[in-house]
């Protein structure tokens, strides 16, 4: 080989010579399959190590008949993502707990709706060797679909009623709980909410917290489609008596409230007070800077990941203990 020429990588036929064996026991060895002794594996895998050799993500797929690959189908304008600081964190959880297991993520975004084509057409193919659902719905026609394909899936969320899938979810309605518990501590009296679309379950979860957390201060609630957040702060904002307060379920949402109540002459937080949801970049960067509550979705996204690859395999879900979240206050809330 003259000097500066790349290093050839090592194959299975180097593996196997090594260790004196056949090309498939070298395959049975590596993929924990029956066929040989455990001496043999042994020196099989020593040769592997000694090389440097690891089976590639395609080879084992083929081995095992797995395409190595979960599905994410989200019903997100592309734009949208960027400012989603869930999905940016907790595509981030996923890839942390992906990756070292030799699984890719396989995401398609899709026009609003339950997108059941893109879930059929995927497990069809065999692109995909399970899902994990978010933005659960009440009720999901994603469920009766993907049961009937016997395609293993796990629920990032909680769902409403009986689900034939397993599933996991943060302690996000704690979250509203601080919030609002905030607020009132601040002394607001009629506190409004501004929440994600109505057939989002983590939204009416989020609702009925603000709900209990309010009580008698629990003043108007709006929900806000993509396309009509303007509007939907506009609306939560009208009428009398007017809102010291408003509450919503993401920072997108309370930065609308924020340029509402601009428009309509009220200062934030002298004459109103604005608290968002995730924590995002956003938050920090706004002015004013948002009070906002923090999950920990990167950790949300490990935990389905995990779950799913153990259904896949077979094998129970790893045990997943959420951590709680925290209020972050800032300058959009003040005492009344």
């Amino acid at each position: 080989m003259s000097a500066g020429a790349p290093r050839r990588r090592p194959t299975i036929a180097d593996v196997a010579r090594r260790a004196g064996v056949s090309q498939a026991a070298v395959s049975f060895a590596v993929n924990g399959r029956p066929g040989v002794s455990p001496g043999t594996r042994e020196r099989i895998l020593a040769a592997a190590r000694e090389l440097g050799w690891r089976p590639s993500a395609s080879a084992r797929a083929l081995t095992e008949a797995r395409a190595r690959a979960i599905g994410l189908v989200l019903a997100r304008d592309p734009a949208q993502i960027e400012l989603d600081s869930f999905f940016v964190r907790f595509l981030a959880g996923l890839e942390r707990t992906l990756a070292p297991a030799g699984y890719a993520l396989l995401l398609q975004l899709v026009p609003a709706g339950p997108a059941l084509d893109a879930y059929e057409r995927l497990a069809a193919e065999g692109r995909v060797d399970g899902f994990v659902l978010t933005d659960v719905e009440v009720p999901d026609a994603r469920f009766e679909l993907l049961a009937e394909a016997g395609t293993p899936v796990v629920i990032a969320g909680h769902p409403a009623g009986e689900s034939p899938f397993p599933w996991v979810e943060t302690r996000h309605a704690e979250g509203m709980d601080a919030a609002v518990a905030h607020l009132r501590e601040l002394g607001h009296e009629r506190i409004g909410f501004l929440g994600g679309p109505a057939e989002y379950e983590h939204v009416q979860v989020r609702l009925a917290r603000w709900r209990e957390a309010a009580g008698e201060a629990a003043g108007r609630a709006v929900h806000a489609r993509p396309e009509h957040v303007a509007a939907a702060a506009r609306a939560v904002l009208a009428g009398a008596p007017a809102l010291t307060a408003v509450v919503c379920t993401s920072d997108p949402l309370a930065m609308a409230v924020v340029a509402a109540a601009g428009e309509a002459g009220l200062a934030v937080p002298q004459d109103l007070s604005v608290a968002g949801f995730d924590d995002s970049p956003l938050a920090a960067l706004a002015s004013p800077a948002l009070t906002s509550v923090r999950v920990d979705y990167g950790e949300f996204g490990a935990a389905a990941a995990a779950a799913l690859l153990a259904a896949i395999a077979g094998e129970p879900a790893p045990a997943y203990s959420p951590s709680a979240p925290a209020l972050v206050a800032r300058a959009s809330t003040a005492r009344r």
